[in-house]
């Protein structure tokens, strides 16, 4: 008898065990590096969320970077993350490929370039939707394949679609994801050229689009242009109810302002910031700020 609960006892305990969870870490891309990008990880779970924006001093890492990548600095906005991997859209004209770095495996791989080969008119627009990766530019758009496998002799290559955005991409002033994970949200900023739009042609170029990653369609959902439409209300943390992705939706949802600044003092070193979904509802707001020894680049 003794036996037998010391066993029942045991299932009991076992059953009541719930699955370790992976362990969180945010990878920082910094230009610390003459021949490109440093990649750094960081434990987000050492982060003090208690302690005031004014106390935190700049530290130095104290760890060496986990992979360096090759990359021009006047672009760093081609860098996209898909999946697992962190790609640099833009490795310069001499280099033959695409080079992506695993988070997981932590490696390097390559892809071949798009067919423009980085001869982008303006700035293109990178995104990660639907287990795919997409590349709009004014002209054309792409999307990446899935990787080959291992012992395979094809290139991991792009297949031109014809999902060419109704809008300028170098326009683009913010996108986002939405919930259902197909959908693509993108506000651009005003132009004066035009392009044809299957909901509004004479609005079309300015206003707010969602983008169908399944469907390979566009549509567009009014004038109005992100979430926050408070003048005053830049280094404020703003959300938002679910957008819906019906073609009716034509006006912005309704949205909240946060009273407090999240910015550091010292609005001539910032450069920008982005906030990432960490999971189990958590972000983390990563600031990008100028070294305040870099006196060529600061704005008076």
């Amino acid at each position: 008898m003794s036996k037998r609960k010391v066993s029942d006892d045991r299932r009991g305990d076992c059953a009541g065990k719930r699955p370790k969870q992976a362990k969180q870490h945010l990878y920082l891309l910094l230009d610390d590096w003459e021949r490109g990008y440093s990649v750094r990880k960081l434990d987000v779970d050492t982060f003090d969320s208690d302690a005031g924006t004014d106390l935190l001093q700049p530290r130095h890492f104290t760890e060496p970077p986990v992979a360096r990548i090759d990359a021009l600095h006047e672009i760093s906005c081609s860098f996209i993350s898909h999946g697992t991997k962190i790609f640099a859209m833009q490795p310069g004209e001499g280099k033959p490929a695409i080079a992506a770095f695993d988070t997981h495996a932590l490696g390097l791989t390559i892809c071949l370039w798009p067919s423009c080969r980085g001869d982008y008119v303006n700035r293109p627009l990178f995104a990660s939707v639907a287990g795919r990766l997409f590349l709009f530019t004014d002209v054309l758009a792409e999307a990446l394949g899935d990787p080959p496998p291992y012992d395979s002799k094809a290139p991991w290559s792009w297949t031109t679609i014809k999902a060419r955005p109704p809008f300028f991409t170098g326009r683009v002033l913010c996108h986002a994801l939405h919930p259902d994970g197909r959908t693509l949200f993108v506000s651009t900023g005003s132009r004066s050229r035009q392009r044809n739009c299957e909901d509004s042609p004479e609005q079309a170029g300015q206003g707010t689009f969602s983008f169908d990653a399944e469907r390979l369609r566009w549509r567009h959902h009014g004038d109005w242009v992100g979430l926050c439409g408070e003048r005053n209300g830049d280094g404020c943390f703003c959300a938002c109810d679910v957008a819906p992705v019906a073609a009716e939706f034509t006006s912005a949802p309704a949205w909240k302002l946060g009273q407090d600044r999240l910015f550091r003092k010292g609005p001539q070193l910032h450069l920008g910031a982005k906030l990432l979904y960490m999971g189990d509802s958590k972000f983390c707001l990563v600031e990008s700020v100028l070294h305040k020894e870099d006196d060529d680049r600061l704005v008076a």
